[in-house]
């Protein structure tokens, strides 16, 4: 029970007014009349009786009545029992957005964030439902349009944060369809958050339906300084048949003073090397450590930030796993010779010396001696080899060799190995036309790296010419725009073919002049040498394909029966016939035969997304017109009690309102009053009536 206006409760005050009127009321006596009173003698009257109440149901009534009335001007309203339905507003249907990604854990932020969600949810009433939805990269419906609201209380004290960013847009959908399916009359949306300016941008799709009421409750994380450890990268030197790595990142100030810290490298969870750094307000630093000599597979790796680590955990380590495996022994067979005609693409290779190639260029096919010790041959621009040299060639790609055939002038096939291709070469196609890369199959190991935003458009290349190639068995993975193919692949023994419809020095197109012909050509080289590229660390948030890792890792296969065990513990179970695993916590997750530790398993390294760390906050006015319905702000910290104890009121309004328990008891104090009246002229003409026939009996 609460009252909309309590300071009307003075008046029950009042209730002493009855009481004493009927206390101090006295009997008046009937007068006589004497024709002197010359001859009395004048006595002061003094009484000495006790007042007491003669009747009572007559003062209870007149107390009761004056109580309903103050209780009326208090008006009263109930939160919660079955009162709470009584004339009140219809059922509301809530849904509460509650962000649990790693910069909730800065100071007490998520506890906080915790109490507000049990405060909304305490608050409703019986036939009110509420649903839950926590999220950081991707929402998770963990309760929907339930009216057992103790089972979300309990669920709130099991919850914690993740290791993933903040993304609002998947989660405002979610609400939204939630929403579409209820039918109650009233909705309401409250999303809980710290409102990190890098987690939104408006999203069309990302809208609730117009009378939805979107309120934002902002969980103040204090003070935004913050040390991050970011831009992790891992610098490769062969040498004497080892493999010597670098590792240098960037250590970030977000705050608003200098600070400083020790980063430290360990490797197989042992220090190596310990590094003191001072960062200015708002820059950055690099940390660089000595190299180390990687001998194991799969070689686990961290740097972390000790003592002087500030503000969020999580973004203090950066995680690695590191392999050996030597240089890719790649050779360029281009006709002329090494010169101009290969610059780019040797170029290229060159580039990646540091990164695992190991290019030489001939004017021909290597011998024997030489080719046994290559993984990937590239014919540039030049003829695919007869006889003797052409069977070499094609006994090299069965024995699990690559080969990629680059097409130009001089470009021609034998008849008899015209069927080891997975296409067809024709003339040359050259005009006023210009051509570009119009369908690319990101499915594929070689384009799956530019398949998300900013990775690398392949359409901005302009090709001026081309050879005509008709796919035969092959698979086409690029296309140009007038339909024909760019690039085909096909497997021949346990090695690849790829045939490129153009070259990869400027003559031909404009490839090399842009900013994806790197990445383009070491993709490209790594898949024909068996290799692709294993990442020395994932996102968190990522989901990888055990199968496809195991094939790029080379002699690793998965253990029968192998589990996944994450960071900190827990396992989680691999299906062999789909093994998918979603990172979703940060640290080294190892995948292995269960109730074994071998000393090196397959390790996967997963570092949080440093956009995380900018705690930055964002116009939350925008943001809530932006998503639709209609928006009332309330915010936590002593800067917004006063908007939060205002949605209070007009909460508690809308309640009083709709119930309008101050009719009733006006209605009652009335009824009471009536009857009081009426009790109290029969009380009065019964006194009248006995005096009267005591005056007659005198």
């Amino acid at each position: 029970m609460g009252f909309l206006t309590p300071l009307f409760l003075i008046g029950l005050a009042g209730l002493a007014v009855p009481i004493l009127i009927h206390l101090t009321r006295q009997e008046r006596g009937r007068p006589v009349r004497f024709p002197s009173l010359m001859f009395l003698e004048k006595i002061p009257f003094q009484e000495t009786s006790k007042r007491r109440i003669r009747h009572w149901v007559l003062l209870i009534m007149r107390l009761a009545a004056l109580a309903l009335l103050v209780a009326a001007f208090a008006r009263p309203f109930v939160r919660e029992g079955r009162l709470a339905a009584v004339g009140g507003p219809g059922p509301e249907e809530l849904v509460v957005l509650l962000d649990n990604s790693y910069s909730m854990e800065m100071g007490d932020s998520w506890e906080r964030a915790v109490s507000e969600a049990r405060s909304m949810i305490g608050a409703l009433r019986p036939r009110d439902r509420a649903s839950l939805i926590v999220f950081s990269e991707t929402p998770q419906l963990v309760h929907r349009s339930i009216p057992e609201l103790p089972r979300i209380l309990a669920t709130l004290d099991t919850l914690g944060t993740t290791s993933l960013a903040t993304r609002f847009a998947p989660a405002v959908k979610l609400a939204a369809s939630t929403l579409a399916a209820s039918t109650l009359p009233r909705q309401r949306v409250v999303v809980i958050s710290d409102f990190q300016r890098t987690a939104w941008s408006p999203d069309p799709d990302a809208q609730v339906a117009e009378g939805v009421v979107v309120e934002t409750v902002v969980i103040e994380g204090g003070e935004i300084e913050n040390l991050a450890l970011t831009d992790l990268e891992l610098g490769r030197q062969s040498a004497g048949g080892r493999d010597r790595v670098t590792v240098e990142a960037r250590l970030v100030n977000t705050g608003e003073s200098a600070a400083s810290g020790e980063v430290t490298l360990a490797v197989d969870e042992t220090d190596l090397e310990t590094v003191t750094a001072t960062v200015a307000p708002g820059g950055a630093e690099p940390v660089a450590f000595a190299p180390f000599t990687l001998t194991a597979q799969f070689t686990r790796g961290e740097v972390r930030l000790g003592e002087g680590g500030e503000g969020l955990l999580q973004d203090n380590t950066l995680s690695f796993v590191a392999s050996p495996g030597g240089d890719l022994q790649v050779v360029v067979a281009d006709p002329l010779g090494p010169g101009d005609s290969n610059l780019y693409l040797s170029g290229a290779l060159d580039i990646a010396g540091g990164a695992g190639f190991d290019a030489s260029v001939t004017r021909g096919l290597p011998g024997d001696d030489e080719l046994s010790r290559s993984e990937v041959v590239i014919l540039n621009g030049g003829p695919f080899p007869g006889g003797s040299e052409g069977d070499r060639l094609r006994a090299f790609v069965e024995d699990g060799g690559g080969l990629l055939m680059v097409l130009g002038e001089r470009s021609s096939v034998p008849s008899v190995h015209q069927e080891f291709l997975p296409a067809t070469i024709g003339a040359v196609s050259e005009g006023a036309m210009e051509r570009r890369i119009g369908f690319v199959d990101y499915d594929h190991a070689i384009f799956e790296a530019f398949r998300g935003p900013r990775s690398g458009d392949f359409s901005q290349a302009v090709f001026y010419r081309t050879r005509l190639l008709t796919e035969t068995d092959g698979q086409v993975l690029a296309r140009f725009d007038d339909g024909t193919p760019a690039l085909v692949e096909a497997q021949r023994g346990r090695g690849r073919v790829l045939v490129w419809a153009s070259g990869l020095d400027r003559f031909w197109n404009s490839l090399p002049l842009q900013p994806i012909y790197l990445p383009f050509v070491h993709r490209v080289t790594r898949h024909l040498g068996g290799r692709g590229e294993v990442l020395p660390w994932h996102l968190a948030g990522s989901t990888v394909n055990l199968a496809g890792l195991a094939e790029t890792a080379g002699s690793w296969e998965i253990p029968e029966g192998a589990v996944a065990m994450e960071p900190g513990g827990g396992s989680v179970p691999l299906d062999p016939d789909r093994p998918l695993l979603e990172l979703d916590r940060r640290g080294i997750w190892e995948v292995r035969p269960p109730g074994q530790r071998p000393d090196h398993p397959l390790a996967l390294a997963v570092n949080v997304d440093v956009s995380e760390s900018d705690l930055t906050q964002m116009d939350v006015q925008a943001f809530a017109v932006s998503v639709g319905g209609t928006a009332t702000a309330s915010q936590t910290g002593p800067e917004a009690a006063g908007a939060t104890e205002a949605t209070v009121e007009i909460r508690e309004e809308d309640h009083e309102k709709s119930q309008s328990f101050w009719r009733y008891l006006l209605a009652a104090a009335f009824l009471l009053m009536v009857s009081e009246t009426m009790l109290s002229n029969g009380l009065s003409r019964h006194r009248v009536k006995e005096r009267e026939e005591v005056t007659a009996t005198v």
